[in-house]
Formats: structure tokens, C-alpha cells, sequence
């Protein structure tokens, strides 16, 4: 009898929910305030400029990073000129010394620059004017609305580079720059600057990365770290106002073979502060080289190594302002009582910053095929909405109807079994949980995709535990794994949080990717292994490779759509969040009918 009461209320229970018009809402939840509770943990500007100079002819010139050029207004000799004149400008108006801030350029017209330097001036921070680099460094302006723009003799010399003999010379001078203000000058203008003025401070030209941690490990800030390969003149604006590290792990571009410096880096590591951001990227080395080491060590990785602008970009990330928060999916819109084999589509590779200011919303994420498959993007909600608040409010608003968020992959890219298993784990776990968990809520983000090493380990279970002990306000989690990222085959593991009730965390069951694999495959590999296992009713979450095209140019969204076209009518695809409720309700009908009631 009492098994008969139990079904007839949660049948009733279902038909009353099932009655609730499908819609996107507002969160019953009530976001949080920008209170820091530890949320607040990046490198960031603090100080406002009055004006800022536009430093041009830096961004998007293909021969930015070039060691065979000649001209003094181009390739990485004056990269990095421009970069460290913009970081040590932007550093003097942190420490109250200057008003005037530096913008390196953005020619290509990128929307999440054009709309990061409106709000410049939507805060009252207004363009000087637009300048060369060598024109900055050594023409005289006359003060303007009762603010000094010049910035020669904000400096006290150059630190000089020899970029096309030594290549780890360009890092090491990055480090000596914030250390003794300079700029960096290359050995090729090296009578330019000179002639106008400007003396030596530091000889970098036959100095290597070892050299520079033995040097200046006691005047950088253990906050964060910039890796970045050598050839390279990205994100040392970054690295100079913030006074940080910058280290290279192959000596040579690309060249692994060439030299690393792993025991360097493993050194560096350990020295930071604990969950210290590591930002940037390497090139021709395998993440398990770099991440994983990283990973180990207690720090997430900041994939951002094409962007510019960090500073200006993340001015006043902490205070308070107009937020543009998700549509959230109302689980009371589902009718239950309909069985499909469900799938969900994501987009992978949602924890790259660089790739959020370029072009992922006009290519990806807002696009009409988005909409048709209701597919659910990944996006580093944490670390984007500190690093670009802008640009985070930007694809906030551009959410399409029927698509799902989900933050990805918890604060930066690390694989949640091996985080900080080198150090102190269980606590720092926790702080990067506690941190992720305050950011989600602000923002009413309900879903977590997180990646591991082995996503069945016991040491992925614990991370599982964790993130949801952290987020009461967590509906489910999505879990891949590194190599194959659907190595997990669909298993789902049930955790339970504080209030008692069970948070699905889901394996991918299929990757959209173009290489061949069990698990692996084009959207007609992966529909007709979808259609072999078909049931009564089945929740199966599919992987797009962000990267990956398949015939006809296809990626994305028109990938996941392909796949979805060849599908029967024994399937339906969903977005991630009805995935979640529709499995909570289908494997724990009871308590997720008593969720249900209480909540919404």
C-alpha cells in the first residue's frame, strides 16, 4: 500500500509538472553578491587611467613575432617594445605614478575588443590619441585636461635583447623589465633608443630563462605565472604590470627536441602560491608534457596565449556592475512522461580565453544551427568573467533560446584526479571548488563539465565529492577524459550533496572528432553507433571537437546537426540541462520530485 500511495503522488507530481509550458526563466535561485569570498583571485587591474594611448601596428600583423625583420616598426624586436611599453605604463598607473594607461591596438576588429574599449570609455577613461610604439617611447607631449601623457621618462633605461641569436633572451627581458622599469630594446635598435636618450639597464642578449629565475625569483609576485614559447611577444604587457615570472618550456620554437626547461618549470611550480593561476600556452608539446605537470602541482591552466590587453581588459573585474545572466532552463517545462533515446551535444574546448575573444561567438556559439540541436556550449564563466567582464556580459546575451551553459572546466584547465596531488591536494581541492562554486552561483550557472586523467579513478570520484559538497546549487556534472574524451563510455556516478539529493555526474558516451576511434568518429560514425544502442529511453551525451571538420566544412553546431539529422524517430536531442533533469527524474524519481516542489 504504501509503495501504491508512493506512485500515485509521484505520478501526480509528474503530470502537474509536465503541464508547465516548455520556456527558459529566471533562476529560482537568487544570485549572490559580488561579495570576493575568495571568488576574486586574479591578477587584475585596480586603478583607473584618466586616458589611455592606442599603441598600434602590434595586432593582427602576421609578422608580429618574426626575428627576420628589419624594419623597426615591425616583427617580435618591436612586439615586444610595444609590450612592455604598455606594461610598464599600465603598472605606474596601478601604483598611482601615471594617469595615462596604454591599449595595444586592435586592427582586426574583433567585437570583444571593440566592446572592452567602449566601456573605457563608457567609464569615463577617454583615448588620448593613436601612436606608434617608437613614438611613445621617445616623443615629448604636452600635458592634456591637466594629465601628463607622456611616458618617456616614466622609464629608467632598456633591458636589451638579442631575439634572432638567443631566443630565451625575449623572456629573460620580459622578467628584467618590470625588475628594473625599462623597456625592451632589441640589439637590431639598439642605436635608435639610444640616440634618444635612453641607457642600458640590463643585458639580456646572451641570458637564458635558468637565468633569469636565478636572477629575479625574489622580485617576481608568486600570484601567477606566464608560460609562453619563445618567439613570442603575447601576454608580456600582462606579465610586466603584474610583476610575474615568464618562462618558456621548449628553448627552441616548437622544437622540443631543442632543450626544455622541465625541471625549471617543475621548480617554478611548486614555488608559486597555491592554485596560482598559469597563463598562457606552448607550442609543439603535448598537454600531458605541460597541463599534466601543472595539473600535479596545484594550478590551473589559463589557456589565453593570442590575446592581448589583460590589463585594461580586466580593470575593476571586482566591483560591482550590470550583470547579463543566462536564460535558465525551467525544469518544470518537461514532460516526463515521454520516452526518447536523448542526446545532448557540447562544444569541447570552452575553457580557452583566447579563443572567447576571437571567434568564437560569430563562427560557434551564435548561429541559428546552435539552435536546432539545443546545443550546450561550455564557457570559463570564472576566469572570462575576471579576466574579460565585458566580453562575459556580451555572451551572456548572445545565449540562444533553447541553448545550456555550462562552466568549463572548473576554473581553468586541470584534470581534476591529479590536481595538486604534489601538494597539500585535499585542501586545495577544496579552495578550487569553493572559488568555482561562488562564481556559479553569482552567475546561475547550474552546470559543471570537468575534465580527468581517468574519469572512473577513485581520485576523480573524490574530485566529483568535492565539487558538489562546494555547490548546493550544482544539478549535474559532465566529465571528460583526457585521451579519448570519451573514455568514460557513458557511465554516470551518482554523488550526493549536503541536502541529501543525488547530482549526476555524467561520462561522455561519443566525441564528434575527426580521427578514428571506438568512441570516436564522424556525426554518420557516431549517429549509427547511437542507433546500435538504442532502448526505451537513454541519456547520451556527445562531444563536438571544437576543432575538427568533417566533409563539406562542417564544425560545431552544423556537425552536431548532421549527426542529430541522421537519427530516428527513437531519438530526440536536448539540451544538457533537460538531459540532467530528465535522468535525475528517471533514476531518482522520488527525491527529484520532492526537489522540484520545494525549489521552483
Amino acid at each position: 500500500m504504501k509503495f501504491i500511495i508512493g506512485f500515485l503522488l509521484l505520478f501526480a507530481g509528474l503530470k502537474a509538472i509536465g503541464s508547465v509550458p516548455y520556456r527558459f526563466s529566471e533562476s529560482p535561485w537568487i544570485s549572490e553578491s559580488v561579495a570576493d569570498e575568495g571568488k576574486y583571485h586574479m591578477p587584475g587591474m585596480k586603478a583607473k587611467p584618466k586616458k589611455y594611448w592606442s599603441c598600434v601596428g602590434v595586432i593582427p600583423v602576421d609578422s608580429r613575432n618574426s626575428v627576420d625583420e628589419t624594419d623597426k616598426m615591425r616583427g617580435l624586436q618591436y612586439h615586444l617594445l610595444c609590450q612592455s611599453l604598455a606594461g610598464l605604463t599600465n603598472r605606474a598607473v596601478e601604483k598611482g605614478k601615471s594617469e595615462i594607461a596604454v591599449w595595444l591596438c586592435d586592427h582586426g576588429g574583433k567585437t570583444s575588443y571593440k566592446l572592452s574599449r567602449q566601456a573605457l570609455e563608457d567609464m569615463g577613461i577617454h583615448e588620448q590619441g593613436m601612436q606608434n610604439g617608437l613614438e611613445l617611447a621617445c616623443n615629448e607631449y604636452s600635458s592634456v585636461d591637466g594629465v601628463k601623457v607622456q611616458l618617456k621618462g616614466m622609464f629608467d633605461g632598456y633591458v636589451l635583447t638579442d631575439v634572432k641569436n638567443n631566443p630565451e633572451s625575449g623572456v629573460v627581458a620580459s622578467v628584467a623589465s618590470h625588475v628594473y622599469n625599462s623597456i625592451i630594446v632589441d640589439i637590431r635598435d639598439k642605436e635608435y633608443f639610444e640616440k634618444a636618450g635612453y641607457k642600458m639597464k640590463y643585458d639580456a642578449t646572451r641570458k637564458t630563462t635558468v637565468d633569469a629565475w636565478r636572477e629575479f625569483r625574489n622580485k617576481c609576485s608568486k600570484r601567477a605565472l606566464v608560460i609562453m614559447p619563445v618567439q613570442t611577444g603575447e601576454l608580456r604587457e600582462f606579465a610586466i604590470k603584474n610583476n610575474l615570472f615568464v618562462l618558456n618550456l621548449n628553448k627552441e620554437l616548437g622544437d622540443a627536441g631543442a632543450g626544455q626547461n622541465i625541471s625549471l618549470l617543475e621548480e617554478v611550480l611548486a614555488w608559486l602560491e597555491p592554485n596560482a593561476p598559469v597563463y598562457g600556452w606552448e607550442q609543439g608539446v603535448s598537454e600531458d608534457q605541460f597541463v599534466a605537470r601543472v595539473s600535479k602541482s596545484g594550478h590551473p591552466m589559463i589557456p589565453c596565449d593570442w590575446s592581448y590587453n589583460h590589463s585594461l581588459l580586466s580593470l575593476l573585474y571586482e566591483k560591482g556592475r550590470e550583470q547579463v545572466l543566462p536564460r535558465i532552463f525551467d525544469p518544470r517545462s518537461i514532460d516526463f512522461k515521454k520516452k526518447k533515446n536523448f542526446v545532448s551535444f557540447f562544444l569541447s574546448d570552452g575553457d580557452n580565453i583566447q579563443w572567447m575573444m576571437q571567434d568564437f561567438a560569430s563562427r560557434y556559439y551564435d548561429v541559428p544551427e546552435a539552435e536546432d540541436v539545443k546545443m550546450t556550449f561550455g564557457l570559463p564563466v570564472a576566469t572570462l568573467a575576471m579576466m574579460a567582464p565585458v566580453q562575459f556580459n556580451n555572451l551572456m546575451g548572445l545565449q540562444k533560446q533553447n541553448c545550456s551553459l555550462m562552466e568549463m572546466l572548473g576554473g581553468g584547465y586541470y584534470y581534476v584526479d591529479t590536481y595538486s596531488q604534489d601538494h597539500n591536494r585535499k585542501t586545495n581541492l577544496r579552495v578550487a571548488a569553493k572559488r568555482l562554486a561562488v562564481s556559479m552561483r553569482q552567475y546561475q550557472i547550474k552546470l559543471l563539465g570537468i575534465m580527468a586523467m581517468d574519469v572512473k579513478s577513485e581520485a576523480a570520484k573524490e574530485a566529483y565529492q568535492v565539487y558538489v559538497d562546494a555547490n548546493d546549487q550544482l544539478e549535474g556534472i559532465v566529465v571528460l577524459q583526457y585521451s579519448p574524451y570519451a573514455g568514460g563510455e557513458g557511465e554516470v556516478f551518482w554523488v550526493t550533496n549536503k541536502a541529501g539529493y543525488d547530482i549526476p555526474v555524467i561520462t561522455v558516451k561519443y566525441s564528434l572528432w575527426d580521427r578514428i576511434h571506438e568512441r570516436e568518429g564522424s556525426p554518420d560514425f557516431i549517429a549509427s553507433k547511437l542507433k546500435e544502442e538504442a532502448q526505451e529511453e537513454s541519456f547520451s551525451v556527445v562531444c563536438v571537437h571544437a576543432w575538427s571538420r568533417f566533409e563539406g566544412d562542417t564544425y560545431g553546431a552544423s556537425a552536431a546537426k548532421r549527426c542529430a539529422e541522421r537519427l530516428d524517430d527513437r531519438f530526440e536531442a536536448i539540451n544538457m540541462q533537460e538531459l540532467v533533469w530528465r535522468l535525475r527524474m528517471s533514476r531518482r524519481p522520488e527525491q527529484t520530485l520532492d526537489y522540484l516542489n520545494k525549489i521552483y
